[in-house]
């Protein structure tokens, strides 16, 4: 099943085969679906980064609840075939950017006349961004993103949120 893994094929599993996972994995057919989606996402977002196998049976056994054995052979499984299925995952992704690099400035202004207003912090970040369609001619686009205090201070919370997350 591993090797003919295939993230752009709408179902990977015929009734049949639905039908014996949810009986051998004694799910009803939505937490069946469930767990399907979330392992099929999983190992979309492998391509990037590799999943240890450590953090991948925390996973199964908190959050999805299984048997420990069932954990256990899912984690051998992956553990033998994790480099065919990246490898395999690259090559299906026709297109994704990487991060190249990032530059920052703070800016302080304020408005001049009559009347001294309060100064305004800016934050300008540049992102350099590589195109995968370009890797040959090393595409890198450039995009820049203009922060006032509160844009700032929304954009921080939403990074230490995805940080919690991805180091879960």
């Amino acid at each position: 099943m591993m090797k003919d893994f295939n993230p752009n094929k709408s179902s990977m599993f015929r009734e049949q085969e639905l039908l014996s996972m949810e009986t051998s994995l004694k799910l009803d057919s939505d937490l069946c679906s469930n767990l399907l989606n979330s392992l099929n996402r999983l190992l979309r977002q492998v391509v990037s980064d590799m999943t240890k196998p450590a953090v991948l049976k925390n996973v199964l056994s908190e959050l999805f609840l299984l048997d420990m054995k069932k954990v256990e052979l899912f984690c051998e499984c992956w553990t033998a075939n994790v480099e065919q299925i990246v490898s395999r995952l690259q090559q299906n992704f026709t297109h994704s950017y990487r991060l190249k690099d990032v530059n920052w400035a703070l800016n302080i202004s304020s408005n001049v006349g009559i009347e001294l207003s309060n100064p305004e912090p800016r934050c300008l970040i540049e992102l350099k961004v590589e195109d995968s369609q370009h890797r040959d001619n090393h595409k890198i686009n450039e995009i820049f993103l203009d922060f006032n205090e509160e844009d700032l201070k929304k954009f921080y919370d939403m990074l230490e949120t995805i940080k919690e997350k991805v180091f879960m």
